[in-house]
């Protein structure tokens, strides 16, 4: 008799370590060390690495159009200017980890304590601002009606965002008098804006833009121009960490131990500096650990479960957590995150990876797609560490 041909794998088709190994069928790998698997089926020792630049890097970012890279490498924020070599743009950042977004070419950055805003040229400039010091009144002679008048200061920041202002100050005149400014808030490289609410009046309208510290008022209504508008409006808050740009805001998630609970504020629209605290938020259970933006929903990752919001109403999409860190990437029209239970997309949401695939899936991860040899992988780097949520 003619001995049986031995079995034939005419293709691999990844890992599975999820299914018993010995019935889960020829061609599955239920260990894959070191390789790689092509899109024809076939197997191939992974590409090697070479070290690029030494440092204590603890994050980075590159621009969605590849142009740009910026590093934080020892509480040094810098900019890489080839594959070895980078310049500083600040210094004197803390060590915890920092979120990034951006839009119309500004590149948004903050862990909480430290904040920024990188433009297309690499000028850094403060996010959030420091709300002005109330000026001083007092009544002088003048032709001004009789009545209760009211003054507000805000800053003009150097690349001509306007801050909110600080609580008004009140005076009240009688006939023949006029309004001494005086104590006018100063900022090195701002110009600070003057408002008048006139007699009896609630609407504050810019007097005008001085650097100036002292001032009279002693004019008719119609010489004041436009009104204020960014009343209640106040900057970043501290200890907000993950951050993400979707359909002309940034939205910035700042978590409550005590309550175990995550409030995500979002910015005013192409206002990306100014902050309505009262009324501009809505909480997620657990800590947010990931923002991801999609045309239908923000994607929310928290320690504990995944969410949809469409800024109505906020969905879950799974009952277990994101790993911390910056893995999501966009691919077409979805997104590929990192989770407790491997590689998932959305929208619609789907876990690419738990039938066949389950790993410690780390403290942190760092992941992105990669597109080489004709392929398209998403590479997952993970800080060791979790439980296999499904380990034979």
């Amino acid at each position: 008799m003619l001995a049986a041909s031995p079995p034939r794998i005419d293709r691999f088709k990844g890992l599975n370590n999820v299914s018993d190994s010995l019935r889960v069928g020829l061609g599955w790998l239920t260990q894959a060390d070191n390789v790689d698997v092509t899109d024809t089926g076939a197997m191939k020792k992974r590409d090697g690495y070479s070290l690029a630049q030494a440092g204590a890097f603890t994050d980075a970012y590159a621009t969605l159009d590849e142009q740009r890279m910026y590093v934080v490498d020892d509480g040094q924020l810098k900019a890489m200017t080839g594959p070895a070599s980078s310049i500083t743009l600040q210094s004197g950042n803390s060590s915890t980890a920092m979120h990034w977004t951006e839009i119309n070419e500004q590149v948004f950055f903050s862990n909480g304590t430290d904040a920024g805003v990188i433009q297309p040229d690499n000028a850094v400039l403060p996010w959030r601002w420091v709300a002005p010091d109330a000026p001083a009144l007092a009544a002088v002679t003048g032709t001004l009606p009789a009545g209760l008048y009211r003054v507000l200061c805000t800053y003009t920041l150097a690349d001509g965002r306007e801050t909110g202002g600080n609580e008004p100050v009140e005076i009240t005149l009688t006939e023949g008098q006029a309004i001494q400014i005086s104590d006018i808030p100063q900022l090195a490289g701002c110009a600070t804006n003057v408002y008048v609410a006139p007699a009896d009046s609630t609407v504050f309208s810019h007097f005008r833009t001085t650097l100036q510290t002292a001032l009279v008022w002693n004019y008719s209504p119609d010489n004041l121009r436009r009104d204020f508008t960014n009343d209640v409006l106040s900057p970043l808050p501290f200890d907000v960490d993950v951050i993400q740009a979707w359909r002309g805001r940034i939205y910035a998630a700042q978590y409550f131990p005590h309550d175990k609970q995550t409030a995500i504020w979002c910015s005013q629209p192409l206002g990306f500096h100014l902050f309505n605290l009262a009324q501009d938020f809505f909480m997620v259970p657990g800590r947010v650990t990931m923002l991801a933006p999609t045309d239908d929903a923000l994607l929310i990752g928290t320690d504990r479960r995944v969410f949809a919001y469409d800024a109505s109403k906020l969905d879950e999409l799974a009952p277990y957590g994101v790993i911390p860190g910056q893995h999501w990437s966009k691919d077409d029209d979805r997104i590929l995150f990192w989770t407790a239970r491997g590689l998932c997309a959305a929208l619609p949401f789907v876990n690419l990876t738990e039938k066949q695939i389950s790993v410690a899936p780390g403290v942190r991860a760092g992941g992105c797609l990669v597109q080489a040899g004709g392929q398209k992988r998403y590479l997952a780097v993970l800080q060791q560490g979790g439980v296999p949520f499904n380990a034979l």
